[in-house]
């Protein structure tokens, strides 16, 4: 059985998922998105503004901005790496398909809402000036357009993959998975936005390092783990 004849076969047995599963997924998700923001939140110094005159606060929006981004990209690293454990069948004999697929989907959903409340919350920046066009066209806003743009492209991939994946009996099965591997473009785009545009970059260096080997690594092992299978089959 081929790799893409086994990925229809965990989507069809997705397809067929219970309702339990799919709840087990939304709570699950619900804890890991709790879990990242109690421990990314104080770092982005978003505890001062929530002390007493959160409302007042001029600054709320550029609070939740900077917030809801890197949440926003823990998952998207999330994402990625279980992604590519997903194609390198690392986690195939540890999870059941249908939860990791879903789980797969879940992830990614909800980078995109995040990405879209991180922009969405500019609108009522009071340093800031953002209007609806600065945030749909690239390199149109007032603040680091480059950089900033650079993440709303990697936003519409981001999208555009996502979407794929309902799409794939119109598109075909080959033309899904070259479209998909947008996802490196995605995930690249993305981080450079975070690094050189946040404004928090020297303190959360580390963390975009870390998200950056772990991604390099596993994509190595991924090309590794082909070739040898290529291999074989040759011999």
């Amino acid at each position: 059985m081929t790799i893409i004849q086994q990925m229809d076969a965990q989507i069809g047995d997705e397809e067929r998922q219970p309702a339990s599963v799919a709840n087990f997924l939304i709570i699950l998700t619900t804890m890991i998105i709790l879990l990242i923001t109690w421990q990314v939140l104080p770092l982005l110094e978003l505890s001062n503004a929530i002390a007493g005159t959160f409302l007042a606060n001029e600054k709320i929006a550029w609070y939740l901005t900077r917030s809801s981004g890197m949440v926003g990209y823990l998952l998207l690293t999330a994402s990625t790496i279980w992604g590519l454990l997903l194609s390198t069948k690392v986690i195939k004999e540890m999870v059941p398909a249908p939860i990791t697929l879903a789980m797969h989907n879940y992830l990614s959903w909800t980078a995109i809402g995040l990405s879209l409340f991180h922009a969405f919350v500019l609108l009522f920046d009071g340093y800031y000036t953002y209007t609806v066009a600065n945030l749909l066209v690239p390199f149109t806003g007032p603040y680091k357009p480059g950089w900033v743009g650079v993440g709303t492209i990697g936003f519409y991939l981001m999208l555009l993959t996502s979407v794929s994946f309902y799409c794939r009996k119109w598109i075909g099965q080959k033309a899904w998975r070259k479209l998909h591997y947008l996802t490196f473009g995605v995930y690249l785009l993305t981080t450079l936005h975070g690094w050189v545009a946040g404004t928090d970059s020297q303190l959360l260096s580390p963390i975009y390092l870390g998200s950056i080997l772990i991604v390099a690594f596993l994509t190595i092992y991924r090309i590794v783990s082909a070739l040898d299978l290529a291999k074989g089959k040759r011999g």
